[in-house]
């Protein structure tokens, strides 16, 4: 909460605290009043009603005077106007009424005419009775030995001509609140703004906003007050334009200082730096010194145990210098070759390389030590000293002096006869048929096509038997699957024998075989036809039994009469053929004059 809020809500309270206290001092002095005013027409009425019962016997109020007669003619008793509103005898006989139905209630306080007596004044006491509330009035006799009075009458909450007064009392005690509110917020306005003013001038001054001032008017401690920050404004500004001159000298000092700095560091480094490349040179010399030592005996070292390493190899081993000529090997190496360490050295790479292959592989080696890469692999055949050929795979690597240029190569050597030679049978046996040992259907089609290109090229005839063994199946199952083996490499035996060397003889199925004759355009190719029915139809020996049911069906088809590709061709024949072992060879023989 800030001042000013602080300052509005006390001066409220303090007003509302006085208001109160107001209202409850007007409120009891106002009652006081009225019952001042009950009390004196009380005692004048009873004075008067008590000389009347005197005077006429000697009769007291509660002895039923009748005085409502009197009560409407006396002047004084015009308090009852006040009190019960107009005057009149209807007021007195109201009265009169009250006092009578009130009367067993009034006579439990007689006591109150004892204490007047006693006193010798009138004694007065508000009572709460069944009807409301009531104010009594004991009057002491008038003379010695008279008697005493009480006279009553009801106590108004609102006599007559104070009922607004309440209200208006409220409106007054509002009208002063506000007026104390306006002027309490005025007041703490204008002793707030000063200071809020001050507030702004020291956040300016803060930021260091020096340029602006303050200025007050009225109160002369404010205005005192202003001038004092005026004055601490105006030195704070000078301070820190002084600082600034200052500041600006010694960095203008500092850069001079920073350039001497610079020069005798730079100075400083160049000597240190002299210093430093002498040592290091000096180090490096005795460093260089040690090293060489050591070079020398690791190198001493390293050749003992490379020489061991190498003559315990189980492959060969081989150096050769740039123009080829071998200048180390080691024992095993001997071994491969069939040549002892002497003739080895001094003996040229392509001694030993089969001549069939030794263009190729001096080549390699030559592009090897030409090329960008250091390592190569590869195998080739070797003749040994005893005549014998021999299959070596050899991993070459360059030889490089200190300078790093080319100087030779060395050589592991691994003898891979027997690989060469197992690589061989599988290559064998990917194109040959293993029962019959002639070629299978791949290496049939492969040769198929292989001459088929040839004769687009060069010009010429290609021709192809297919051939089915008929009843092959009866052998199988009358003889056993052994006594048709023995057919079927019997037929192979026929097929080679009668056939050029340079014609292909395959086995494409379980009886079937396919022939395909090299450059025929130089045969007479019904004459081979009529000799491979022939031949095929001959009967077989097979055991102890003679098989002659036996015999081939053969579909011919040419190129590139009939077909250009390899496909069609052997579709050609192989219709030829079915058409053949239905009809007949005949039909098959005259089909193949008509082409002839």
């Amino acid at each position: 909460m800030g001042l000013r809020s602080r300052i509005t809500a006390w001066i409220t309270g303090v007003l509302v605290v006085m208001s109160l206290f107001f209202y409850a001092f007007v409120h009891h002095q106002s009652r006081s009043v009225y019952l001042g005013c009950l009390d004196a027409a009380l005692v004048t009425w009873g004075e008067q009603v008590t000389q009347e019962a005197v005077g006429a016997g000697g009769l007291s109020l509660h002895q039923g005077v009748d005085a409502s007669s009197r009560f409407s003619g006396v002047p004084h008793l015009s308090l009852g106007l006040f009190l019960e509103g107009a005057g009149g005898a209807s007021g007195a006989d109201r009265f009169w009424a009250a006092s009578g139905a009130l009367e067993a209630e009034l006579r439990a306080h007689r006591d109150l005419l004892g204490v007047a007596r006693r006193k010798g004044r009138p004694v007065a006491e508000t009572v709460v009775l069944g009807s409301g509330t009531f104010r009594l009035m004991a009057l002491p006799p008038l003379g010695t030995g008279g008697t005493g009075s009480m006279v009553f009458a009801p106590v108004s909450a609102h006599p007559q001509g104070t009922e607004e007064l309440s209200v208006r009392f409220a409106l007054a005690v509002i009208c002063l609140f506000l007026v104390v509110m306006a002027g309490g917020f005025l007041y703490s306005w204008y002793l707030i703004r000063p200071i809020e003013l001050l507030r702004d001038v020291s956040e300016k001054i803060a930021e260091g906003n020096l340029d602006e001032g303050v200025q007050f008017s009225g109160s002369a401690e404010f205005v005192s007050l202003s001038h004092s920050i005026n004055r601490m404004r105006r030195s704070i500004a000078e301070t820190l334009r002084e600082s600034e001159f200052q500041n600006q000298a010694l960095v203008d000092k500092g850069k001079e200082l920073g350039a001497s700095n610079r020069e005798l560091e730079r100075a400083i480094f160049q000597a240190n730096q002299m210093t430093s490349e002498a040592e290091i040179r000096s180090y490096e010399l005795e460093h260089e010194v040690v090293q060489r030592r050591q070079a020398e005996e690791a190198l001493r070292s390293s050749e003992e145990k490379y020489r061991t390493i190498v003559e315990n190899m189980k492959e060969g081993y081989c150096e050769v210098d740039r123009e080829g000529h071998v200048t180390f090997v080691n024992k095993a190496m001997c071994e491969i070759t069939g040549y002892g360490l002497d003739e080895m050295k001094g003996m040229h790479r392509g001694h030993f390389i089969l001549e069939e292959s030794r263009e190729q592989v001096l080549l390699a080696f030559e592009r090897l030590f030409d090329g960008g890469e250091d390592v190569a692999e590869f195998d080739y055949p070797i003749l040994r000293k005893d005549g014998r050929r021999r299959h070596i795979g050899v991993s070459v690597s360059l030889i490089r002096d200190a300078s790093w240029e080319r100087v030779g190569y060395r050589t592991i050597v691994r003898d891979v006869e027997a690989r060469k030679r197992y690589e061989e049978e599988l290559i064998y046996m990917a194109y040959h048929d293993p029962l019959t040992g002639l070629k299978n259907r791949k290496a049939f089609y492969e040769r198929l096509e292989h001459d088929i290109l040839r004769a687009k090229r060069y010009g010429g005839q290609v021709v192809l038997f297919y051939i089915d063994i008929d009843r092959f199946k009866k052998v199988n199952d009358t003889l056993g699957h052994e006594a048709g083996d023995e057919v079927l490499q019997e037929i192979t035996r026929r097929l080679v024998e009668n056939l050029r060397q340079c014609d292909c003889v395959a086995r494409v199925g379980g009886d079937e075989f396919a022939v395909v004759l090299d450059n025929a355009g130089g045969c007479e190719v019904d004459v081979v036809f009529r000799k491979v029915v022939s031949m095929l139809a001959q009967p077989y020996q097979v055991g102890d039994r003679i098989v002659d049911y036996v015999s081939g069906s053969v579909g011919v088809a040419s190129f590139p009469e009939d077909a250009v590709t390899a496909n069609d061709l052997i579709r050609v024949a192989d219709s030829a053929m079915y058409l053949a072992k239905r009809g007949g060879q005949e039909t098959s023989t005259d089909c193949l004059e008509e082409r002839v």
